[in-house]
């Protein structure tokens, strides 16, 4: 079902102490938190903060700083596709289709079941069409199989969580769905601000207002707007494997997933420590947890768990471990 093998590929494990922690989970929750009132929150001096921002992001375990919003109330909506490849002749080439086309927001290189996933936000049914088409042809001598499943929400939780083992604060969980029948309006100026948020999420109000060349009062105004409406998070990414985890993915088919159990389950991913997210999907599989997995022991563990919880409503399942993020860019335009 996965290849044990591949747990020797980990990076090699930082060691962090309480206040690296901490100060992770801080930029977790939000990257745009000045470093002033991240200090007074830990009790520390600003100066430690700065150093120890300055030292995670040199070791790359502070990969990026990304902004995500709301694309269903832009007139978007999200697919998720799993690719099996014949070979990797192509890969290559495969990898620089998805970083050159906007409307892939999301790409992983994984092993298990699949290959590549990869994330896609259209506007219509007929441009989804497009680029499967597209890269089925392009890369048919690639390609030995896919499927689409649709995202109907995701629970996103904070590393605080898995860092600090706090239990789960559900004034910071993020819930996003799809937001049929609700929309907004944007204009070029917002566009220009949320492309540039989008890989650098604690950029300056100053930079930001150089960078997209308004004054500082409209991107003020703006990004207050944004930030009420559209923008979800402002958070950095971290390399897993750096803090000691494996990324899994366990992709469930269900049987007799009643409203409850469902609540059930999403509960017990909520207050299972090494759950970073969950969602509900239409597709091949009904639901997706994702998890940070310190060993192949913890990985049994936690399958096992699962199982015993929820025997009733799970008809199968595949597992998934992810190994490096090719791309993450929540702007489709």
């Amino acid at each position: 079902m996965y290849n044990m093998t591949k747990h020797n590929e980990k990076s090699e494990i930082s060691k962090l102490d309480l206040t690296d922690k901490k100060i992770l989970c801080e930029l977790d929750l939000n990257c745009r938190e000045s470093i002033s009132k991240i200090a007074h929150k830990l009790r520390v001096g600003r100066n430690v903060v700065s150093y120890r921002i300055k030292n995670l992001e040199s070791q790359n375990i502070i990969k990026s700083y990304v902004c995500s919003i709301n694309l269903g109330l832009l007139g978007y909506k999200t697919y998720k596709v799993f690719f099996k490849f014949n070979n990797q002749d192509k890969e290559n080439d495969f990898v620089k289709e998805v970083l050159d086309n906007p409307n892939i927001i999301h790409c992983l290189r994984t092993s298990g079941s699949f290959d590549y996933t990869i994330s896609i936000a259209v506007k219509t049914i007929i441009e989804l069409d497009e680029i499967i088409s597209g890269l089925k042809t392009k890369f048919n001598d690639l390609i030995k199989d896919y499927f689409i499943s649709i995202v109907v929400y995701s629970k996103i939780f904070k590393y605080q969580k898995i860092l600090l083992h706090q239990k789960e604060d559900q004034e910071i969980k993020i819930n996003k769905y799809t937001s049929e029948g609700k929309s907004i309006d944007i204009d070029d100026i917002d566009k220009k601000i949320l492309k540039t948020l989008s890989q650098e999420a604690n950029i300056s109000i100053v930079a930001l207002s150089i960078k997209t060349k308004q004054s500082l009062d409209i991107v003020k105004y703006r990004l207050k707007k944004l930030q009420k409406e559209l923008i979800i998070s402002n958070r950095a990414i971290f390399d897993m494997s750096k803090l000691g985890y494996y990324h899994y993915v366990i992709l469930m088919k269900t049987k007799n997933l009643s409203k409850t159990e469902e609540n059930k389950l999403v509960s017990w991913c909520t207050y299972k420590n090494n759950v970073m997210f969950c969602s509900k999907r239409i597709g091949n599989y009904d639901f997706e947890i994702n998890a940070a997995i310190t060993s192949l022991e913890d990985l049994n563990s936690f399958i096992t768990d699962l199982k015993e919880d929820f025997s009733g409503i799970i008809d199968s399942y595949e597992i998934i471990l992810n190994h490096d993020l090719i791309k993450l860019n929540y702007i489709p335009f």
